[in-house]
């Protein structure tokens, strides 16, 4: 790292070295993190301010990443919607709100999910069973579907048992 900056010991730094090194190293930490997993964009950027500081280099290091593919928020919500198909609507737009993703990109991701809402609560409400009804609608509640799309649900599945 020393060889590729020119740098000697106890050589005093200007500005624009110290700039650089900084930027080198929150990008290796970027860069291994990565590689572990997928990031939202904020999410990455907290986790980089938290282990180096320097939050106005972490800003243009994530967002050279962006430029560059790297990150891209909106495969990771589509991504992470599809792991998570048991939830509703509901509740996956609160917990990809929570990871800082933007409003347009949840709708966006979400829009495709609405579609399945149904189906979704009828195999839930198969699988959960003998319970008893209102436990049921209250599980159900619980992983974020609406209770008007739990009703059309359940009325279709009496209509499919007649």
């Amino acid at each position: 790292m020393f060889s590729k900056f020119d740098l000697k010991d106890k050589t005093s730094l200007d500005d624009e070295t110290f700039y650089s090194l900084i930027y080198f190293r929150i990008k290796l930490s970027a860069y291994t993190m990565l590689a572990k997993r997928d990031y939202f964009k904020k999410e990455l950027k907290n986790k980089l301010i938290e282990k180096i500081g320097f939050a106005d280099i972490v800003e243009d290091v994530v967002g050279d990443f962006e430029e560059k593919g790297y990150l891209d928020d909106y495969e990771k919500a589509k991504s992470y919607a599809t792991q998570h198909s048991n939830y509703g609507t509901k509740k996956l737009s609160f917990i990809l709100y929570q990871m800082g993703v933007d409003r347009e990109i949840v709708s966006e991701v979400l829009e495709d999910e609405k579609d399945n809402q149904i189906e979704k609560i009828k195999q839930l409400w198969v699988k959960l069973g003998n319970k008893e009804h209102k436990k049921k609608v209250e599980s159900i509640l619980r992983k974020g579907f609406l209770y008007g799309d739990i009703k059309k649900a359940i009325s279709s599945l009496e209509e499919e048992e007649e």
